[in-house]
């Protein structure tokens, strides 16, 4: 009898279903069986391209799964920041990412579900390609091109779980295709999910290729050498083997083969589509058909995108292909690290710039759509207006514009100026490659991993990757010894927003700054058009709007928090799955 499998959405694990045999086994015509199809090197390389290829749409698109637009990946690992504010369009809005980010999120809360089933789905894509290309079932040595597609597999599948040893600390590590009546259990601890990471990375590097040179974009969209080190030494950073993680990431170091982006272009970290960068490590790339917009393409960025648009409906002057209207805003900094960005940067540094704008920046120092019969887009004239009407300034009567404290998000928003950047309604925005790390990751993670150690030979070393980083992004504050205080603010602002700063509190048992995360949410509906506040009215006291706490026990609870929980309809499903502390 034929199995049938079916991808469960809920935990990314594949069932058999029970049918009758004779109804089945009817022959399909253009259809290749899957004893047929897993021969060639051709049929390889199809198979690799479709884990690139679904990971890629599980990872920044799940409405499928969850009912909710956003990027499963992008959420998960953010949007619990203490950094950021979520907004919306009022305090009720997306209940399970709100209880998420304040800690107050049950075993049934889509964000963890959305990450979970990402995951799972797929290390599936990449169990078809290793299970299937093996000696034994073809009867034959691999070819090269075979090594090569089952080794990017591999090193795909590591990260999936390294990921979910991340958040989950357990997870079933899943290396077969499974049947219904599969029940996985849990790894044995954290660690020895980072161990077996580390190990399925080394059994995959001779046969991956390596990046030519940091000019190689088309070796930033592929799973390389490079890529492969970075997850055994993030891995081996997370399970504590310090030198183990300095090793591994100095040889994505040594390689010469990445390089930061100069101080002048940090604007186009993170922004861009079609193609890599120098200082991409990994990042999958986006693919778009001028005048073909579909769905699936217009949320591949929901959210990194997003994360900028607030509700510019709402504004007297419409924004050009830079800021779209139409959207419903997300994510902006909060004042605490708006603050302390500048405190360590200065106001005039790269970073600062690059990464987060005032409301004047942005209201004066980009083009606007105009105004009809109020100003000429780009004149003088237009800007002494917005200056002096308290209706032109941007914002108009009774627009809502939540949980923001004076500055607005500008890393992730791409840049009409890039080239790369199309201008068709929303598409325009959305349409730009989905980065999974890049070089400034490693020259921290290397630094920390030596602060770590306790052989000084190192700290020269640690120190220069440091200093890497803070020469780059122009900052007032330039490190004269390798501190791990210091590596850990720099990690704070230089990674801001991609996905490491509330678990690498937890990581580093910092967990105080996380106890009152979304404690307080600003609106600033009343300030910015009563003018309560600078010039403006654009800040608010977050003080001063504690809907949230005065309404729910928040906060991160030390002995639960540390680990999410298994979503419910994973433990429901599989038997084999013991449910995390604290958390039935």
């Amino acid at each position: 009898m034929k199995k049938y499998f079916l991808l469960l959405l809920s935990v990314g694990f594949l069932v058999s279903t029970g049918c009758n045999e004779d109804q089945l086994d009817i022959p399909q015509k253009g259809v290749i069986s899957v004893d047929n199809f897993y021969q060639t090197d051709k049929d390889a390389e199809a198979a690799l391209t479709v884990v690139y290829y679904d990971t890629h749409k599980n990872f920044s698109f799940m409405g499928e799964v969850t009912g909710y637009n956003y990027g499963p990946y992008f959420a998960l690992t953010n949007f619990n920041s203490p950094d950021a504010w979520l907004a919306g369009s009022g305090p009720e809005d997306c209940v399970d990412e709100r209880a998420y980010q304040q800690f107050r999120y049950t075993n049934d809360n889509l964000v963890p579900l959305g990450g979970y089933t990402a995951f799972y789905r797929s290390i599936h894509k990449c169990n078809l390609v290793i299970n299937n290309f093996t000696e034994e079932r073809l009867g034959k040595p691999l070819t090269p091109t075979m090594q090569r597609c089952v080794a990017e597999a591999r090193v795909m599948r590591a990260f999936d779980h390294m990921m979910l040893g991340i958040y989950w600390g357990t997870p079933p590590i899943v290396t077969t295709v499974l049947s219904g009546s599969d029940r996985p259990e849990n790894a044995e601890s954290q660690k020895a999910v980072m161990t077996w990471v580390a190990n399925e990375i080394d059994a995959a590097l001779p046969y991956l290729e390596e990046r030519e040179s940091p000019s190689d974009y088309e070796g930033a969209v592929k799973i390389t050498k490079g890529f492969a080190l970075a997850v055994k030494g993030k891995a081996l950073l997370w399970k504590g083997d310090y030198a183990g993680a300095r090793d591994a990431l100095k040889e994505v170091i040594d390689s010469e083969k990445y390089e930061l982006l100069p101080s002048e272009n940090m604007h186009y970290i993170l922004h861009g589509k079609g193609k890599g960068s120098p200082e991409v490590v990994f990042e999958f790339n986006a693919v778009y058909v001028p005048g073909v917009v579909t769905n699936l393409q217009q949320r591949a960025g929901w959210n990194d995108i997003m994360t900028f648009n607030w509700r510019f409906e709402n504004m007297a002057a419409l924004a050009d292909s830079q800021i779209k209207s139409g959207g419903w805003g997300w994510m902006n900094p909060t004042g605490d690290f708006a603050s302390d960005l500048i405190a360590n940067d200065g106001m005039e540094s790269a970073r600062r710039k690059a990464w987060i704008k005032t409301y004047d920046e942005l209201l004066y120092d980009h083009k606007w759509a105009a105004d009809p019969d109020d100003w000429t887009p780009g004149s003088d004239g237009a800007n002494e207006y917005k200056k002096t009407d308290k209706g032109a300034r941007g914002v108009l009567a009774n627009a809502r514009i939540h949980a923001n404290e004076g500055y607005f998000i500008w890393k992730n928003v791409p840049h009409v100026d890039q080239g790369d950047v199309i201008n068709e309604g929303w598409a325009g925005t959305w349409n730009k490659n989905f980065q999974i790390m890049r070089y400034a990751e490693v020259l921290l993670m290397y630094a920390e991993a030596c602060a770590q150690t306790s052989e000084t030979s190192d700290d020269a070393d640690g120190l220069a990757a440091l200093n890497a980083i803070q020469n780059r992004a122009g900052s007032n504050y330039v490190s004269d010894d390798l501190d791990l205080k210091d590596v850990k603010n720099e990690m704070r602002f230089e990674l801001w927003l991609e996905g490491d700063r509330t678990v690498n509190l937890i990581r580093w048992g910092d967990t105080q700054q996380l106890k009152e995360v979304g404690s307080y949410m600003p609106d600033l509906r009343d300030a910015l058009n009563y003018g309560k506040g600078s010039e403006h009215g654009v800040y608010i006291d977050a003080s001063k709007a504690t809907y949230y706490k005065d309404t729910y026990d928040i906060g991160f609870k030390p002995g639960k928090h540390e680990l999410l929980p298994f979503p419910k309809r994973a433990v429901d499903l599989n038997s084999g799955l013991k449910q995390n502390p604290n958390w039935d």
